[in-house]
């Protein structure tokens, strides 16, 4: 009994991601999923109206012309652009949204919002523009999985504080995920 309760003391304290982020991490892709098919939905359904404006709006020229020739560089600076807009929720913890409720809730709709913001550009593009667009978004599943992952952080961390360990792992796969999404935008993405 003492053997089994030391090893899972120390499987505890060696653990770099957060119990419980699997589950969140699915509710929390799914949500982001969500939130893109309701932007499209909606496009479809108000239809022709929209369709212009969402076009000059998010200005895509789908054209390989337009792209420039993928470079290494080109994976960084995408990357690190990304990097602060999916792991911010990692600061909500440390900054105590999660020690009342009108803090959490004023942090879960800033949440809401953010992501919705970014999802909802994608959704619309594709109702505005059609499938001709998903050739430029091979990057858009590995993106939301790091939006998610911030999302799940969030979850997990309105239970408990994450141990500085499971904050950086996190932190750590949403960059990962990132530069992954970055390089598939980088050299998959039709270009000249």
């Amino acid at each position: 009994m003492a053997a089994a309760e030391l090893s899972s003391r120390r499987c505890a304290r060696r653990r770099w991601l957060p119990a419980g982020l699997g589950a969140a991490l699915v509710r929390a892709y799914a949500a982001v999923w969500l939130g893109a098919l309701a932007a499209a939905a909606l496009m479809t359904i108000v239809g022709r109206p929209l369709t212009l404006p969402a076009r000059r709006l998010l200005g895509a020229t789908l054209s390989a012309q337009h792209n420039p020739p993928p470079q290494f560089g080109h994976v960084l600076v995408l990357a690190a652009h990304n990097i602060p807009i999916f792991s911010w929720p990692l600061l909500l913890g440390p900054f105590g949204a999660h020690r009342s409720r009108f803090q959490t809730h004023v942090a879960d709709g800033l949440l809401v919002a953010c992501i919705f913001v970014n999802t909802a550009q994608v959704g619309v593009g594709l109702a505005a523009y059609g499938w001709a667009l998903l050739p430029y978004l091979p990057q858009v599943p590995l993106e939301w999985v790091a939006a998610a992952l911030g999302v799940s952080a969030w979850l997990v961390q309105r239970r408990r504080a994450l141990t500085v360990r499971e904050g950086f792992g996190v932190f750590a796969l949403i960059v990962v995920v990132l530069v992954c999404a970055a390089a598939l935008e980088t050299f998959v993405v039709p270009h000249r």
